[in-house]
């Protein structure tokens, strides 16, 4: 009943919508009630009106009140003209009224509760889309703002996550920096002093003597190297930057590769040919290239390929935003590939961090990757790694793009220059550490030089102010009262001339702008050897040395 009475109801909605079969719906129920009334006069005498009811509730159901009104009025005039005559001969003409205005009153309130009706059922329908509209709105604006939510959530976790890797840099940075200064001290009286002692043997000495100086001077080497990477990792490394052929670069490390990774390992390059320049310091670039082609290497026990690519890159404010400390523009990426056994989601997400290694104790110190990135991150580049257990590793390196050279610059490139002696050239050594300063005036004498050297910067500012005329000043950067680049600019108040060499095992940014060291300066990285002084004087002196 309930469907019929549906149907019923959509073909009302239907015939309602059209004007004229509205008309012609009130039309026909007017004829069918006039001619149902005619023909059933015998049996409906005293009830003139009766059929007309049944045409004016189809009328207005299915077309309306006004259309049902149209039937009665229609209806009433039909039935006035042909069925009152006939019953007024059987009543008195006072009454005669009386059918017409029930008929008409009646037609009135079925006309206007069939419409009140249908009103009410469009207004609950009417209701329920609304109610079904606002419904899927919210269902929208949940959703919306569930996944707002959910993008916050996310980019919390990521501000936490940076938040942490920042704080682990700033504690590894004060750890390396309070202990890289002393330690690289030490390390500089041992390797200093091995060295001079060799230098004194000379070709003469017991050839086992020797082989302990060796062993060693490669000991305190390696300790060095994980001061640096310490330092590296924890972005505090100086570095000296310079405009870079990156294709070229890869390519004189191939041959290195090729020798060192053996014959089990094929090395591939893929240059793009077109490769952008980069301003990047060489020594830790070729350094970050060897580390991860060694680690690739002992990730292919059976042998492997080994792929080194490079290409240029554009990195949108999209993908920048989602790493840490990364601005969007132009990169070079070189991407070092292996077919080794890959690593675990849990091995990647801890292979950044330091001293974390999955090789055997005494065959690695965790600090390769974490050197390389720190190293990029201090570059302003970044890192991408992407493994897969059984099928190898993807290491990728961002460098950013040098800028352009203006008209008046050219790429230079620096010429190797032989030391010789110098003649009465004279160097003031400024060194609070008293090991340290020894070995320093020892080596310096070594190479033939004049040497004058204090415990303070204040001791040396008295010395210069009393007429003490030098040629050099080699003067530690982390020192009490005084950094080394203080000391520089004050005594070149009164020698604008001056030539300096700085020394340092962890600089606290005395002589560095953001972990790069300034142009106008020359640095000696803390230990050295006697050659490695050597090489720094010609820097600091210039070709006049010779």
């Amino acid at each position: 009943m309930l469907k019929r009475l549906a149907i019923a109801t959509g073909w009302a909605r239907r015939t309602r919508r059209s004007p004229a079969l509205r008309i012609g719906i009130a039309i026909a129920a007017f004829a069918i009630g006039v001619g149902g009334r005619l023909a059933l006069d015998a049996y409906l005498t005293g009830v003139p009106f009766i059929t007309l009811f049944g045409a004016i509730v189809i009328a207005a159901f299915f077309a309306g009140f006004w259309p049902a009104m149209l039937t009665t009025v229609l209806g009433a005039i039909a039935l006035e003209v042909l069925i009152m005559p006939s019953m007024a001969l059987a009543r008195s003409h006072d009454l005669d009224w009386l059918p017409m205005t029930f008929f008409l009153l009646t037609s009135l309130m079925i006309s206007l509760i069939i419409e009140s009706v249908f009103r009410a059922h469009d207004d609950r329908l009417a209701v329920a889309e609304e109610l079904a509209r606002l419904n899927a709105g919210l269902d929208d604006l949940v959703a919306e703002r569930t996944a707002q939510l959910e993008q916050q959530v996310a980019e919390r976790q990521i501000a936490e996550a940076r938040l942490h890797q920042a704080e682990k840099l700033d504690a590894i940075g004060h750890l390396t920096g309070g202990i890289a200064h002393d330690f690289n001290n030490m390390l500089a009286i041992i390797t200093g002093s091995l060295d001079l002692a060799k230098r004194r043997l000379g070709g003469q000495g017991d050839a086992r003597i020797v082989s302990h100086i060796d062993n060693a001077a490669n000991a305190a080497d390696r300790a060095a190297a994980l001061t640096h990477r310490l330092l590296a990792y924890a972005r505090k490394q100086p570095l000296d930057p310079r405009r870079l052929d990156i294709n070229a670069l890869v390519g004189s490390v191939h041959a290195l590769l090729e020798r060192t990774l053996g014959e089990q390992v094929v090395v591939e390059l893929q240059l793009d040919g077109d490769v952008w320049p980069c301003t990047v310091d060489q020594t830790q670039l070729e350094t970050a290239i060897i580390n991860l082609a060694v680690n690739a290497r002992d990730a292919m026990p059976d042998g492997g390929k080994l792929m080194i690519e490079t290409t240029n890159v554009t990195l949108d404010a999209a993908y920048a935003g989602q790493q840490e400390d990364l601005a969007p523009g132009d990169y070079v990426r070189i991407a070092i590939s292996d077919t080794g056994l890959g690593m675990s989601p849990e091995v990647q997400a801890r292979a950044l961090d330091p001293f974390f290694t999955t090789k055997d104790v005494g065959k690695g110190t965790g600090l390769g990757l974490s050197q390389v990135y720190g190293f990029l991150k201090q570059s302003g580049g970044h890192l991408n790694l992407y493994s897969e257990q059984g099928k190898g590793t993807t290491v990728k390196l961002y460098l950013p793009r040098a800028p352009e050279l203006s008209g008046e610059e050219e790429p230079g490139s620096q010429t190797a220059m032989r030391f010789t002696p110098p003649q009465n050239l004279t160097v003031l050594v400024v060194e609070d550490d008293d090991g340290v300063r020894a070995m320093a005036r020892a080596s310096l004498i070594e190479l033939g030089f004049i040497v004058h050297d204090v415990d303070s910067p204040i001791e040396a500012v008295q010395l210069i102010e009393n007429g003490l005329a030098i040629d050099l000043l080699f003067t530690d950067v982390v020192m009490p009262h005084m950094n080394g680049r203080q000391l520089a600019d004050r005594l070149r108040e009164s020698r604008p001339d001056l030539k300096v060499l700085y020394t340092t095992g962890y600089t606290r940014n005395a002589i560095l702008h953001n972990g790069v060291i300034d142009s106008d300066v020359v640095l000696l990285v803390k230990p050295y050897s006697v050659d490695d002084l050597a090489r720094k004087i010609i820097d600091a002196l210039g070709p006049s040395i010779n």
